[in-house]
């Protein structure tokens, strides 16, 4: 087993934290990791003056980072928020930096031709003729920034010049994040927003005059003028910063800022820390429903540890910060305790009119970094640690519970009980758990007949499943698993309908997409590496049969998480059914479940891979058989620039963090839910049990698990997905849309495992987990779970014991431990 090195401080960030306020131990933290990359991406060696705007008070947060030694200084009276930064509301407000840009001229006092200035702003807010940073001379040359112009949403820049110019063109800005620009020589500046290159022009260089550089405003020969109204919480100036440098500093500021608005967690990194760890209870996996999990535990005062998945790095959330933005449910009324309380918190989060199930996922990974922090939850400091997977467990073989845990990184979590919320559920496959992978045999009930081979399918029609069109003999053309003919026997390989088939419905990224300028990154002109455009020949000849699809949305399903001002941005998705292929890489997830994390990186790379190669041949495919306006079309579209600034270290900035794993290992547990049990009516009893965890509000349904060639009739081959169903909304719990998850579906056989539960991974069939495996769902299953836990390890019973869930459901009734804007749960006990 591998040794943890110890964690160790920057020099530099020992001398910051000597300088300010004593940071509290996860505060350190955060501004470690800030130093480090900052340092790893040489910025840090280019900066002359260089600081975050943040902190516990106003001396802290004016305090220079580069230079602890040097402080800015407030000029009259700027409003201050410890977590968001500084900001001006009248003239005459500004806060003075000390540095004179006259520092930054070349040797001699000459015109500087190596010059970087930037500024990240916390909020959005417009404003006229004003400046976020500046020191201008009586001949207006000088260096100035304005972030956003009220008139038109553009950039504008002085960088050791003499005009304003502009850089982001009209609408290309809404202010917030890193704006800046550079120059590399006496004659152009680049700007920059979000670490989006935007325009380079022609800006001569010219001598900087003697006078301090301003925030918020800009020192105008002396005098403070064209205050700005944003947030401001970062500066930078000093020498010019390539676009690589650019992409890093909005991505070290925008997660520094993160943890500084809501939560500075504990976080141990992988392979670096505590090698033993004690608690009474782990959650595995950092899914929204671990977090949950957690909290719960923690309330009733266990000893609490979040342990990352194979996977997991700094995003909290799984899907739901990932990426899944746009949930799926029937009746908002089916959620209330620590669902209700995320909801109603990125409300205020987002700013947005009303509670709603459709949110950027940003403001989901914040939300639930204040449940994980002492400062923002009111008393609960869970501390979190990274790791490779699950490596081994240790069990009482008396008692068949886990006592121990050890991670492929190296560390030992003794504990008294778990819970797994990750989709994959490797601690309970590890904990000898047993598990179900892809879909039974059908069987004559109302709900699964649905399972096994399906015997109708999504039909592509025109598009032709063999390498030489209409002749069977020239071989399949590529992502085909099947071929599926009652007229030419000989060629079927795909079983009779209904028989069970131990293959997982398709997954893919839930792609964060704006077509706004304000927030777009342009996505590579060239394809990802591995790429074959032989592998995208079923969407190539589909487009040849449907050449009026002409719009990206004909491709996929776009749903607006976020609009302002009629630009949005999107939770992008596979398009379903026979509408079009599109993200959902089919079939190419089998054995995803069991692999070992090695196998499981190169399918995870696979799967982005294969959406980025969609969208460059969207973008900039040569093959004629892509029409030229859907090309046009498509060419609007691009990555958020404003997420996913913490990638796993074989990612780059800006990727989802979280692969879609619909469905992977499904438990065997203590009962087995069906999809003929999800369709009883309304005010039935349910037939497992009354001991309710959670809502179910989702009708069934399950993506594509693999292309095949169908002979519809004599001779007419086409490309169908076959897999995919979805049944209609009405199909589920009667009319209201909901129906109870009981406790036993979640709960391992004793014989197996007594102190263990599963979050997401529930003991279903497949048609019944297909409306079990929503967000929402798996959430409140979390915070329920949590409170049954902390009953079992409190009094000493396994898991199993039938005394745990009343006493859980009265305390979780109770809603003792709640938050501002937490409900009561809704545990219904009937249909």
């Amino acid at each position: 087993m591998p040794s943890l090195a110890p964690y160790t401080f920057e020099a530099e960030t020992n001398a910051l934290a000597a300088a300010i306020t004593a940071p509290t131990t996860n505060a350190k933290r955060s501004m470690n990791r800030a130093i480090k990359r900052l340092k790893a991406a040489g910025i840090w060696s280019r900066a002359v003056g260089m600081g975050f705007l943040v902190g516990p008070d106003e001396a802290t947060a004016l305090r220079w980072w580069n230079d602890p030694s040097r402080t800015c200084t407030k000029i009259s009276t700027p409003g201050f928020n410890t977590g968001f930064g500084w900001t001006a509301t009248a003239n005459g407000q500004a806060l003075n930096t000390g540095l004179l840009a006259s520092d930054l001229n070349g040797a001699g006092g000459t015109a500087p031709t190596d010059l970087g200035a930037y500024v990240y702003c916390t909020n959005a807010v417009t404003g006229s003729s004003n400046s976020d940073m500046g020191a201008i001379n009586a001949s207006s040359q000088g260096i100035n920034i304005c972030a956003r112009r009220a008139t038109n949403d553009n950039q504008t820049i002085r960088l050791a010049s003499a005009a304003i110019t502009t850089i982001a063109a009209d609408g290309d800005t809404d202010g917030a994040g890193l704006t800046g620009a550079s120059r590399f020589d006496a004659a152009n500046i680049t700007g920059s927003h979000l670490g989006v290159a935007k325009n380079t022009v022609a800006a001569a260089s010219v001598a900087l005059p003697s006078i301090p550089i301003y925030l918020l405003a800009h020192n105008a020969n002396g005098s403070v003028s064209s205050f700005s109204p944003r947030r401001l919480a970062f500066w930078y100036v000093g020498r010019g910063l390539t676009n690589s440098q650019e992409i890093e500093l909005n991505s070290i500021c925008a997660e520094y800022l993160a943890a500084a608005g809501y939560g500075h967690a504990y976080i141990e990194e992988v392979g670096v820390g505590t090698q033993s760890i004690t608690v009474d209870f782990i959650g595995y996996g950092f899914e929204a429903q671990t977090v949950l999990a957690c909290l719960q535990a923690a309330r009733n005062g266990l000893t609490v540890a979040m342990v990352g998945g194979w996977r997991d790095r700094f995003n909290f959330g799984g899907m739901s910060s990932g990426g899944l933005g746009f949930g799926d449910i029937l009746n908002t009324a089916a959620f209330g305790g620590l669902v209700n309380w995320l909801i109603k918190r990125i409300q205020a989060i987002g700013n947005q009119a009303s509670p709603q199930y459709y949110f950027e996922p940003r403001w989901m990974q914040w939300a639930l970094r204040e449940l994980l922090t002492f400062e923002k939850n009111g008393g609960y400091n869970i501390p979190i640690y990274q790791t490779n997977g699950v490596l081994s467990v240790t069990k009482d073989p008396a008692t068949k519970a886990v006592t121990s845990v050890t991670t492929m990184d190296g560390r030992t979590f003794n504990i008294k009980g778990w819970y797994d919320g990750s989709y994959e559920k490797d601690l309970a496959a590890a904990a000898g758990c047993s598990y179900r992978i892809g879909r039974e045999a059908a069987t004559g009930g109302a709900g699964e007949q649905y399972n096994g081979i399906r015997a109708t399918y999504n039909e592509y029609a025109g598009v032709d499943p063999w390498k030489t069109p209409g002749d069977t003999s020239s071989g399949l053309i590529n992502m085909i698993q099947a071929v599926k003919s009652t007229f030419t026997p000989a060629l079927n390989t795909l079983p009779a309908a209904g028989t069970a088939h131990d293959k997982e419905q398709a997954f893919n990224f839930r792609m964060t997409m704006t077509n706004s300028p304000k927030w777009r990154r342009p996505l590579p002109s060239t394809p990802p590496a591995g790429f074959d455009i032989a592998d995208y020949e079923i969407l190539l000849r589909f487009m040849a049969a449907n050449p009026t699809k002409t719009s990206f949305t004909d491709y996929f399903k776009a749903d607006a998480v976020f609009t302002s001002s009629g630009e949005s941005k999107f939770d992008v998705n596979n398009r379903a059914g026979p509408a079009a292929p599109s993200t959902d890489f089919i079939g190419k997830n089998w054995g995803y479940s069991t692999a070992n994390y090695s196998a499981r990186e190169v399918m995870w790379r696979a799967h982005w891979n294969w959406i980025m190669g969609m969208l460059y041949l969207l973008q900039y495919g040569t093959d004629p058989r892509i029409p030229a306006a859907l090309k046009t079309n498509c060419l609007n579209w691009g990555l958020c620039a404003d997420h996913y600034h913490s990638p796993h270290e074989s990612d780059t900035v800006g990727m989802n963090p979280q692969l879609y794993v619909r469905e992977a290992r499904r438990l065997i547990g203590v009962a087995t839910m069906t999809g003929d049990e999800l369709k009883r009516g309304d005010g039935g009893v349910p037939s497992i049990s009354t001991n309710t965890i959670s809502m179910i509000s989702y009708f069934m349904d399950s993506h594509a698990i693999q292309y095949i060639a169908y002979e519809k009739t004599a001779g007419n081959w086409i490309v169908a997905g076959e897999g995919g169903f979805g049944e209609p909304e009405g199909s589920l719990g009667g009319a209201d849309g909901m129906f109870p998850l009981p406790l036993e579906i979640a709960t391992p056989v004793a014989s197996e495992c007594t102190n263990g539960f599963v979050g997401f991974g529930f003991s279903t069939t497949h048609i019944a987990f297909a409306a079990c495996r929503m967000e929402p769902t798996a959430w409140q299953a979390g915070q329920s779970l949590g409170q049954v836990a902390a009953e079992a390890i409190k009094n000493n019973r396994t898991f199993q014991d039938a005394a745990n869930y009343p006493a859980a459901r009265t305390a979780l009734l109770a809603n003792a431990f709640a938050l501002s804007n937490e409900t009561v749960p809704v545990l219904a006990q009937a249909t």
